[in-house]
């Protein structure tokens, strides 16, 4: 999946479509408390003084909320809670009891770019979210949906009396802005969402009334309601936002970037549209930002309770139970793991919680007051290495196009020994692939190509026509050094330890190799340029792969091996290369994919693409994923004691951290 733009929300899907209206997991209002008993009013003493008439007093609220917005509606800066999260607010079962307000959960971003985490603990409420065992897509912001039986038209009901953390309606109006001035405005958006545009036709959205909306398309639409359950959502707040948006506000926003040295109004609006460094857009989630993402010396960002939040409990408590969020921000990993160390991290499974660091973690328990909780990956494995296959230069994109080439540099890595080194031992040979767990598991695919086998790497090699030079290493096809610099990001694993024995494994047989490791934005950048030899990073969907079939057919920009390919379909032509017809008979396939609404020929069609990447093997793996961990605290409650781990619900968002209280 390629890296999500905070401007638009492009998830990525399967699965099937709904025939019938969904409402579970919200939608009601909470049930109003039995009324208080009322005891009659005593008549004062005959000699006493009569007292001027009292106004009758307010009626009782359904709801009950934090003390600090308590405080505010006292004193008449806020609207009554029962006003505030609306008719229909989402009734959140809590996972163990019901919590208590207040606390500071305070946790770490791996320097400025690390924003995916942001979206993992207070940001994400989209129309659909995924339940917590991600076995079905449950209603969030629409409470309920239809589809109509040929798949191609789907009507989302919002909840009646919504609001903007500043109070504005929360209404379809949003929508219909999102559609008609953001996607269908070529400046904003100049590539359509893959998911928005079945079969190459970019969808329609219309006004039904206020709280209602269509999504109409001209073929089915088979994996649109699981697209839009995962990393975001795509509605802005349009009140606020058309005054960024040149066809409102022209003259004002012209001389607006001009004045903010902006290339054009395009950059300007994106700033004003990107959350975590716009502490003034609203949000419709459970925190707002008070202290923006800031400037690259900024130390912190911080986020306070949204008072018009639309979520209670099962008793009637507005949510979310904790009061702020303080996320520090550190250039390390190293920085991280000391917080954590010391105390100072009150729930992470991010960065630090790896094999290796788990002993001094173990060690360290009593004096940093936390415990651990299973973070079961639904990832395909922690480590994909990918050559670029669609390299800028002919004649390493010659070399990386043969099959026998990657195969002999997958056979030729002990990967048994980079499981004992790095992973203490929890591991098993694995190329990416669906999980045993999952309905599409493909052996073939998951195995082929592990066994260690440096002599029969070398013979293949040979057999190639790579001839060695006077120091051993090989030559390209065009005389050239063959030389290979495989990029990794300083994120989630030790990659760079992982590669280093990689590259010693690749020069036995005389392949060159170079690490290169790098600031996580500096490897985007460089992949995004489609300027990588090789890259690295996890594996995608494990369950339901057709989500995310990265590793498999050149979905996205993540797709290391063929990111030009992927510029070619996800642009619908328009952008990139296209790719050869043995790549391309994936994409097809995928594409008749995403208009079938029948889930078993669905699942036939996505077996013909893993097949499909057996034959062309595009990348490798090292191992399955180990048994992972996260930290909290011991008084952080309502965090399940095993969390499913997955980027495509924004994981752990899927057990709705608005929940979450300090004992």
């Amino acid at each position: 999946m390629r890296k999500l733009s905070r401007r638009e929300f492009l998830v990525i899907g399967g699965g099937a479509a709904v025939t019938a209206a969904v409402a579970a997991c919200g939608g009601q209002p909470a049930p109003a408390p039995a009324p208080a008993k009322v005891e009659p009013t005593q008549a004062p003493a005959p000699a006493a003084k009569a007292e001027p008439t009292k106004a009758p007093a307010a009626p009782a609220s359904k709801y009950k909320e934090a003390p600090q917005l308590a405080e505010l509606v006292k004193s008449g800066k806020l609207p009554a809670v029962d006003e505030r999260v609306g008719a229909e607010p989402m009734i959140v079962k809590p996972y163990e009891k019901i919590g208590k307000y207040g606390g500071k959960w305070r946790s770490a971003l791996l320097g400025r770019s690390d924003t995916p985490w942001l979206g993992r603990t207070m940001g994400n409420d989209p129309l659909a979210r995924w339940a917590p065992d991600l076995k079905s897509v449950v209603p969030n912001v629409a409470q309920k949906w239809e589809i109509s039986p040929d798949g191609k038209e789907f009507t989302f009901y919002l909840r009646k009396g919504m609001k903007w953390s500043d109070g504005s309606p929360f209404t379809a109006d949003d929508f219909v802005y999102w559609y008609e001035d953001v996607i269908m405005n070529d400046e904003l958006t100049r590539v359509k969402p893959t998911w928005f545009r079945p079969g190459g036709k970019v969808g329609k959205l219309t006004k039904v009334d206020d709280y209602a909306f269509k999504m109409i398309f001209e073929v089915p639409n088979g994996l649109l309601i699981k697209n839009l359950n995962g990393a975001g959502q795509f509605f802005p707040p349009a009140a606020y936002m058309k005054q960024f948006h040149i066809k409102y506000n022209k003259e004002k926003v012209e001389a607006a970037y001009k004045e903010a040295k902006m290339q054009d109004w395009v950059a300007y609006y994106n700033q004003k549209n990107d959350w975590p460094l716009n502490a003034e857009r609203p949000t419709h989630m459970g925190w707002k930002v008070v202290q923006a993402l800031g400037a690259g010396d900024a130390t912190q960002m911080t986020a306070t309770r949204n008072p018009y939040y639309w979520k209670v409990d099962t008793e009637g408590n507005q949510l979310p139970y904790i009061d702020d969020l303080q996320y520090f921000i550190i250039e390390k990993v190293e920085g991280i793991t000391l917080k954590a160390l010391n105390g100072e991290i009150d729930m992470t499974d991010r960065h630090i919680t790896t094999p290796d660091n788990k002993a001094v973690f173990t060690d360290n328990k009593q004096k940093g007051g936390y415990e651990f909780f299973v973070s079961k990956s639904a990832f395909e494995c922690p480590t994909v290495l990918a050559l670029n296959l669609t390299h800028k230069d002919p004649g390493l994109r010659e070399v990386f196009q043969k099959k026998d080439f990657r195969i002999a540099l997958s056979i030729a890595i002990n990967r048994k020994e980079i499981i004992d080194t790095i992973y203490v031992g929890d591991g098993e040979p694995r190329q990416p692939a669906p999980l045993d767990e999952s309905p599409h598991y493909h052996e073939r695919l998951a195995k082929q190509y592990t066994e260690y086998d440096p002599d029969r790497a070398n013979k293949m090699l040979d057999d190639l026509g790579l001839k060695k030079g006077p120091d051993g290493m090989r030559l390209r096809f065009d005389g050239k050094p063959l030389v290979i610099t495989i990029e990794v990001a300083q994120a989630f694993e030790p990659w760079a330890q992982q590669m280093e024995m990689v590259a010693r494994y690749w020069k036995a047989v005389g392949v060159n190799t170079n690490v290169k490791s790098m600031e996580r934005s500096l490897f985007y950048a460089h992949k995004n340029a489609n300027e990588h030899d090789a890259g690295v990073w996890t594996g995608a969907d494990g369950m339901v792969v057709m989500m995310d079939p990265r590793w498999t057919i050149p979905f996205s920009n993540e797709s290391l091996w063929g990111v030009a390919w992927a510029d070619w379909w996800t642009s619908g032509g328009k952008q990139g290369e296209e790719p050869p017809p043995e790549v391309k008979k994936g994409l097809d396939l995928y594409d008749e994919l995403r208009i079938t609404t029948d889930e078993t020929k669905q699942a036939q069609l996505m077996k013909q693409i893993l097949d499909a990447a057996a034959d062309y093997f595009p990348c490798m793996g090292i191992t399955r994923y180990y048994k992972g961990y996260g930290i909290r605290k011991t008084n952080f409650k309502n965090l399940p004691n095993e969390v499913w781990g997955w980027h495509l619900c924004n994981s752990p968002a899927q057990t709705m951290p608005e929940q979450y209280y300090f004992e």
